[in-house]
């Protein structure tokens, strides 16, 4: 777990963990020449300039990372717990299959971890976020993929976090629909830019509220398709 210096900053916090696909179905290009890879990095960029925007979010929104595929084929942290005002966006390269299982439970886990750092600094904070974003059929043994649903509706039910899945064009989303009880989003075209400002929104809308407290998000209309 890293070490954030909460000294400076005692405001309540509202953790999101990203569980991002970079399997090798991300390569693929778009009608725009890019990959999908790529555009989700432009997403993501995007996340981290709407952060530093908002002066609510840059104090109390805290973002870690799990990529799913990639160069290493296996889901891993790719960023730990860090306050948005010291969040700066990367590239994920994508590549091999799909353990979306596997890191689904490293960020349940991440929450955990996430959540005891907070009360052990004395630091208050809202449910955290897990988003799932995701083109691909799950690729874990079918025991690994069963642990990480009943875990993921343990985590939801007894409110130690909030899971939204969103599925990018050809997703499976019987499968995304299994890890929450929230239905999984289709992402229009590669709208991640749009999504991604969303979620900038709705996380500082989260953080201005009270643990507990049911929060208005923004419209999912810009990057969401209605047509499902």
């Amino acid at each position: 777990m890293s070490a954030i210096d909460f000294s400076g900053n005692p405001n309540q916090r509202t953790p999101c963990v990203l569980v991002l696909d970079a399997s090798g179905s991300m390569e693929s290009r778009t009608s725009s020449g890019k990959t999908r890879m790529e555009e989700l990095n432009v997403g993501v960029h995007a996340l981290e300039e709407a952060l530093r925007a908002d002066d609510a979010a840059l104090s109390r929104v805290q973002i870690s990372i799990v990529t799913v595929g990639g160069p290493t084929n296996d889901a891993e942290i790719m960023m730990d717990w860090t306050d948005a005002v010291n969040f700066s966006s990367f590239s994920i390269r994508a590549g091999g299959s799909t353990p979306l299982g596997k890191g689904l439970r490293i960020a349940l886990q991440l929450v955990e971890d996430g959540k005891s750092n907070l009360k052990a600094a004395g630091i208050s904070y809202t449910r955290p976020w897990i988003m799932v974003i995701s083109d691909g059929e799950p690729t874990d043994s079918s025991d690994e993929w069963n642990a990480a649903i009943r875990e993921c509706k343990s985590a939801e039910s007894t409110k130690k976090v909030e899971i939204f899945s969103i599925g990018v064009e050809g997703a499976d989303l019987s499968k995304l629909a299994q890890i929450s009880t929230k239905p999984p989003l289709m992402l229009e075209g590669m709208k991640f830019k749009e999504l991604f400002v969303w979620l900038s929104s709705s996380l500082s809308a989260a953080s201005r509220s009270r643990p507990g407290e049911t929060v208005q998000l923004p419209s999912t209309d810009p990057w969401r398709n209605v047509g499902l």
